[in-house]
């Protein structure tokens, strides 16, 4: 018969256990938003705030049924439910995600974040102070076992941390790896009770029932053909090809894409060589083209390899940074990545600060969905950039086409910086409407002129934003609302254009 006061290892295997799952759920549950919304400060922000909010109201409750309930399998009972809610996240984040597309963006945001990630972290809150009051007595005092299990918890933390960021997630994609957090969540809850058998038949053929919808779940049939498909920390990347039809019923042709959080980072459409790429691209290179007189260029973020392409066809010698080796094996596997391009898988930002070498052009093309890095864009890296142009150089970074307004506040702020640093600049914008397009920031050691319409903001508007540094890296701050639009519009357009046709949020 199960003791009231189970050993003190298995109770500590338990708390060990209930960390893991904690910052395992975490993890999952910001990554299975990022199809959706992205992964900006809004989301990340989001999930830590309710992640929080269902510790504290967990801690809050476990403790007042610690010292309350009779009942000596509560912490069992409560952590065979929490495993319950974590194997099914898969299931309610999708239902739940579809169900809010109708709420404002900040609103659907935090709506779905409580609905299917608190109730989880909820009941995980409840187990520590289960577990203090089942180990607390006059030879071991309360303070000394609530550090004890503290820290048993949050080492487990620290391994699903590390184990979910570089490999589980990953390898396995959010669905597998969230029913399995939930199974070994209840394993040992189970063994605990499995005298009762009424609580141990229901909960089994709970975990059942989610393991065989996600374990054995059949892949959706899709005109859209997914080519390659991968999760990770850093978001999720897909590569698709995407159908054309004119009258017939079967497509005419497929346009490429790399997505990244579904917004389409690289557009490839071989059947229109005249709009065959995104408008910055062709204008990007066409601009530099004429301005540099050097053909050494670094590419600082490289996408599906387009503007690298483009650049080693107009004679540049090309060295391209990107920190993510998924977007480089889907370079080079489904864009045909010239092999004349030097890749190195760094920090843009780190590779700045260590190289050696000097370049006759730079280009930031940075986006990560709807995110511009904020470390990188400061006046102490931009003068560690214009260290490396060679005399006559050229900088060029990419960014939203916003011109006017709240949303136009992080490219002035990036322009304001340049001019801190001593760089002259001129915009270009590729697109006629400001949504529509980008806005290319053209910058030299000297003054010059450009061969396309450009356009620069008055000294009046500039006055209006902060200088960018190290010290206040605040530019996802001044671009939210810029990504806000930027995001509203793919879940308007791209986002629910590939949920119709059945691709699913994530793997």
């Amino acid at each position: 018969m199960i003791q009231a006061n189970p050993n003190r290892l298995f109770l500590y295997t338990l708390s060990f256990t209930e960390g893991a799952a904690v910052m395992s759920a975490e993890l999952i549950g910001a990554k299975m938003l990022a199809p959706y919304f992205g992964s900006s400060l809004y989301v990340w922000a989001t999930v830590m705030a309710v992640t929080l909010g269902g510790l504290a109201a967990g801690y809050f409750t476990g403790g007042y049924w610690a010292g309350r309930s009779q009942n000596a399998k509560l912490l069992f009972y409560v952590l065979l439910v929490a495993a319950v809610f974590t194997a099914a996240m898969p299931i309610s984040a999708s239902i739940i995600i579809a169900w809010s597309t109708h709420l404002p963006f900040l609103t659907s945001i935090i709506f779905s974040t409580i609905l299917f990630l608190m109730p989880p972290v909820f009941l995980m809150g409840m187990v520590s102070p289960l577990i203090i009051e089942k180990l607390s007595d006059h030879q071991h005092h309360a303070g000394n076992m609530a550090g004890n299990i503290y820290a048993v918890s949050t080492v487990g933390g620290i391994i699903a941390t590390f184990g979910m960021g570089f490999y589980i997630i990953p390898t396995f994609g959010l669905s597998k790896p969230a029913f399995i957090t939930g199974a070994i969540l209840g394993l040992l809850p189970l063994i605990a009770i499995i005298k009762q058998r009424k609580i141990f038949l229901i909960a089994s053929l709970l975990l059942m029932l989610f393991g065989k919808l996600i374990l054995t779940k059949e892949t959706a049939i899709s005109d859209i053909k997914i080519l390659y498909s991968k999760e990770g920390l850093l978001g999720q990347i897909m590569v698709v090809d995407y159908p054309v039809y004119q009258q017939q019923q079967t497509p005419v042709s497929y346009i490429r894409m790399m997505l990244f959080n579904r917004v389409i980072q690289t557009y490839d459409n071989q059947q229109d060589t005249a709009h065959r790429y995104f408008p910055y691209v062709s204008l990007l290179v066409d601009e530099a083209s004429k301005q540099v007189e050097g053909k050494k260029a670094l590419l600082l973020g490289l996408g599906g390899g387009v503007v690298a392409n483009e650049l080693v066809k107009n004679n540049f010698e090309v060295d391209a940074v990107e920190f993510d080796e998924r977007v480089v094996y889907a370079a080079q596997q489904f864009f045909s990545l010239n092999k004349r391009t030097k890749v190195f898988v760094d920090d843009a930002r780190r590779y700045v600060n260590t190289t050696q070498k000097k370049y006759d052009l730079i280009v930031f093309d940075v986006f990560k969905g709807e995110e511009n890095p904020s470390h990188l864009i400061t006046e102490e890296s931009l003068s560690q950039v214009k260290a490396l142009l060679n005399t006559n150089g050229m900088l060029v970074i990419n960014n939203y086409g916003f011109k006017t307004g709240e949303k136009s506040k992080g490219i002035k702020a990036i322009v304001k910086t340049l001019k801190q640093s001593n760089f002259h600049y001129h915009l270009l914008s590729s697109a006629a409407k400001e949504e529509e397009g980008n806005i290319l920031i053209f910058a030299s050691k000297h003054d010059f002129k450009t061969a396309h319409k450009s356009f620069q903001f008055e000294s009046q508007e500039l006055s209006e934003v902060p200088l960018l540094c190290d010290d206040k890296p605040i530019l996802d701050l001044l671009n939210k609302e810029a990504a806000a639009t930027w995001r509203n519009l793919y879940m308007a357009t791209a986002i629910k254009d590939f949920n119709q046709r059945n691709i699913p949020l994530f793997n």
